[in-house]
């Protein structure tokens, strides 16, 4: 991230969400690369990361969560 690193935290010691998620995508992109065994385990769609080239944080927003169901259970 070079000289950006400070848009990647909220104090300069606790990541945000933009720090949380592009080290997300570096610890998946090291496990890809390094241990094959437990890479097979991962998700394969998310796009392979490039840790020389993070997001750009003027462009990157939060990815959006899954669908929940929140149809109540039988018997409540």
């Amino acid at each position: 991230m070079g000289d950006r690193i400070g848009a990647a935290f909220q104090d300069g010691t606790h990541h945000n969400a933009y720090g949380s998620y592009e080290l997300a995508r570096c610890v998946v992109h090291g496990i890809r690369e390094t241990v094959p065994e437990l890479a097979k385990h991962l998700r394969s769609d998310p796009p392979d990361f490039n840790p020389a080239e993070p997001d750009a944080i003027e462009t990157w927003r939060i990815p959006p969560s899954p669908d929940v169901d929140t149809t109540k259970p039988d018997g409540n």
